[in-house]
């Protein structure tokens, strides 16, 4: 039965992918990409990657493989021509990256690096598409996060295309970006920019894939008992916490995300997040989160958990 199936869908691919690659328009064989790819992602079950996604996901994985190597004329190679003679520090920043960053690579942020943030111009026949994207990724234990634009194609100025902006944080420099410390602006011209150290006034702790500032807070051991407490009505952040006491981290976004610990499984540290609009604002939704993921929904507020 699944063979069968498999095959309807390929021949449905096929046959669209006739009638679109008849239509000649800007954009037409991207479009017949994307088909291609949202077809092969039903057939076998993988998450779909678009065009544009993969785009991202070429630069971070060319990005970290030349970390990796401890390659300073690869990450230079990454950047656009027109960057590249612009720019009068890449060399430099390029050799200080390798020097602080190199090692295995241990994580990338696959998920996020390949839901970028579009930006595309289209007068008559030519087109500029200008694609950015966040994500993390660790190096030898080292958490590192990273913001990346990339021009993917540039009919009016070719030598724009390719990655035209990086920016990489240490673990300790974006949580301080995150809450807003002094000295943390974020770089407004392209190139390289490393912002591998900050004097940090607080320990952080990795949650859900941010550095969170933390606090020793009150355990919660029981996670049905969260369930059965905010089943009993609208509660607040304020409510939760006279309940269950302080929480380890207060998010970045607000205090009205708020985490607790969890016991430690063989899986690694797990925190129970709780988020609402404002601490005096219903919750919404709790979840047990590990460092990089949501790992269980265990209440919403439209009783899904």
């Amino acid at each position: 039965m699944f063979g069968r199936g498999s095959g309807c869908v390929r021949r449905l691919g096929a046959c669209l992918l006739v009638v679109l690659a008849t239509v000649p328009c800007v954009g037409c064989s991207e479009r017949v990409d994307s088909l291609v790819r949202f077809v092969g992602s039903r057939v076998t079950g993988e998450e779909y990657v678009s065009p544009r996604g993969q785009a991202c996901l070429d630069a971070a994985q060319g990005f970290l493989d030349a970390l990796e190597a401890g390659d300073r004329d690869v990450v230079v190679s990454l950047f656009s021509p027109e960057v590249r003679a612009g720019s009068d520090d890449l060399d430099e920043r390029a050799r200080e990256l390798v020097e602080c960053c190199s090692g295995h690579v241990d994580y990338l942020d696959t998920h996020s690096v390949t839901q970028p943030q579009e930006s595309e111009k289209v007068d008559d026949d030519q087109r500029r598409v200008e694609l950015s994207t966040d994500f993390s990724f660790a190096l030898d234990g080292e958490n590192y996060w990273c913001f990346m634009t990339l021009v993917k194609e540039n009919d009016f100025n070719e030598a724009e295309v390719g990655v035209s902006t990086i920016i990489v944080w240490s673990e300790d420099a974006y949580s301080a970006m995150l809450y807003d410390a002094r000295g943390t602006d974020w770089p407004d011209t392209p190139g390289l920019h490393l912002e591998l150290s900050y004097p940090l006034q607080w320990e952080t702790r990795l949650v859900n894939d941010d550095p969170l500032r933390y606090e020793a807070g009150d355990a919660i051991s029981d996670v049905d008992e969260v369930a059965a407490f905010l089943d009993e009505g609208e509660k607040t952040v304020d409510d939760f916490e006279r309940r269950f006491g302080q929480p380890c981290c207060v998010s970045w976004t607000g205090d009205g995300h708020v985490c607790y610990e969890l016991a430690d499984d063989e899986e690694g540290p797990r925190y129970l997040e709780v988020n609402a609009t404002a601490p005096d604002e219903p919750i919404y939704s709790a979840y047990v989160v590990d460092e990089r993921d949501a790992v269980e929904k265990v209440w919403d507020a439209d009783g899904d958990a």
